[in-house]
């Protein structure tokens, strides 16, 4: 008003004066409340800056390893702070360093309070949540087993991931988290990795078995023989074979087919390989563009119960059958376009905001008591197993004791019988005279 002429300060004198300055302060009121609705709430906008990720170990090359790696890696290059806390590092700890991304044996060893925890494998999650009071987490399931995966129960884990939708109604009933707090995000193939793409050929030549293991003998050697007989050579990569190797983006594009689930299916389809997804006792069938979608929900990974499929050579001739170039194509692009690593990173960083502002969810009880109640039962049984595989090992090694034993005296007899069929024998002198007389 200061700053008004005078003359429209008189204007606002009077009967009408008055109506006027109603009017006025009405439309201030309404300009202060499009701008209280308009700017950004504090909730809104705050954005996760610190992060922190933890993995059970960094030692072998494995898919947790490089879900965990790729997504630290991708988050700094975003320009968050990010650490990761893994209480077994290795030589994979070696590929994320050089990015700035510490790698802390001890949740104390963490430079920052985070805001966020990314947790990964359970018992790596629970520490960081006891280090870091009042912080909220996510909790990424990658499967059923080993019991290491299993989510761990706590009211700041205020969302589950899983990797494919089949995955979030198992883990809702299993766990009794709430359907609201389960989020899918699909796997996903970093592209600036695996940037060389191979010339699909009309007719398979060379095959891997990539990163599976599990197998019984007599299933890989089913295998073997049902690709030769289709004039297929097969390797086999991993751990399981003794043929690990570290770079899959570097190797897969030699291979016209890639049997493989997960992740590596993933890679391998966006290497331009043709992937029939298969596990022990389970045979997966070619993945095309008609049956991509399927695959995905399910991880790229055959549901047991569901088909009695196995490994031999009818079984690979009608997969081949339904081998074309044009049809992997599409579905390497589709891969390339639909699982990039961008989207998903995008998608982790709106869950730590979530995460940052939600309640616990209904039901969860304090800090520590529910997933003690939970783990009293769970150590129970893991404690239960570990006994019984002791009583297992001291049978069995009283068996092989008592075999030995058996094996030794029957030795001993076969002797005894040779000296006495065969008097020139050369036990015939060690035995001693008056022992001869009595057999």
């Amino acid at each position: 008003s200061v700053s008004q002429p005078a003359s429209c300060h008189d204007q606002l004198k009077g009967p009408h004066g008055l109506t006027q300055q109603i009017s006025l302060l009405h439309r201030i009121k309404n300009r202060v409340q499009q701008y209280v609705k308009s700017a950004p709430s504090p909730a809104s906008t705050a954005q996760p800056n610190r992060i922190l990720i933890t993995q059970r170990e960094l030692k072998n090359f494995g898919g947790s390893e490089f879900f965990a790696i790729e997504v630290a890696r991708a988050l700094k290059q975003r320009g968050h702070d990010v650490a990761i806390y893994c209480p077994s590092p290795g030589k994979l700890a070696n590929i994320v360093t050089p990015s700035g991304i510490p790698v802390c044996e001890t949740p104390d060893a963490v430079p920052f309070i985070p805001d966020v925890i990314h947790g990964q494998h359970h018992l790596p999650t629970m520490a960081a949540l006891a280090h870091f009071p009042g912080v909220p987490a996510i909790y990424c399931w990658h499967g059923a087993r080993p019991w290491v995966e299993q989510p761990p129960i706590h009211p700041r884990i205020r969302f589950n991931v899983v990797t494919s939708a089949r995955m979030a109604p198992r883990l809702a009933t299993e766990t009794g988290t709430p359907e609201d707090r389960i989020v899918t995000i699909p796997n996903f193939v970093d592209l600036d990795r695996f940037s060389r793409v191979r010339k699909i050929e009309d007719r398979p030549r060379r095959a891997v078995l990539y990163g599976q293991s599990g197998f019984y003998p007599a299933e890989l050697t089913m295998l073997e023989q049902s690709c030769a007989a289709h004039g297929i050579i097969l390797d086999k990569v991993g751990y399981a074979y003794g043929n690990p190797r570290p770079r899959p983006e570097y190797f897969l594009p030699d291979y016209d087919i890639a049997f493989a689930i997960g992740r590596s299916a993933l890679e391998a389809l966006a290497c331009g390989c043709a992937v029939i997804p298969v596990v022990p006792q389970l045979a997966g069938s070619l993945i095309t563009m008609e049956t991509f979608d399927t695959w995905a929900a399910s991880n790229f990974s055959p549901r047991y119960f569901t088909s009695a499929s196995i490994m031999d050579t009818e079984w690979l001739g009608r997969e081949l059958a339904a081998f074309k170039r044009a049809d992997i194509l599409q579905v390497m692009e589709k891969v390339r376009s639909e699982h990039a690593i961008g989207p998903a990173i995008t998608a982790f960083e709106t869950l730590y905001q979530r995460a940052m502002f939600a309640s616990a969810p209904h039901g969860s009880g304090g800090e520590f008591d529910h997933y003690l109640t939970a783990m009293a039962k769970e150590v129970d049984a893991l404690w239960g197993d570990l006994e019984c595989r002791k009583v297992d090992d001291v049978a069995a090694q009283a068996r092989i004791v008592d075999l030995e034993r058996t094996n030794a005296e029957a030795e001993q007899r076969i002797r005894h019988l040779t000296d006495l069929l065969l008097p020139n024998s050369p036990h015939q002198a060690a035995t001693p005279p008056e022992s001869q007389g009595n057999h």
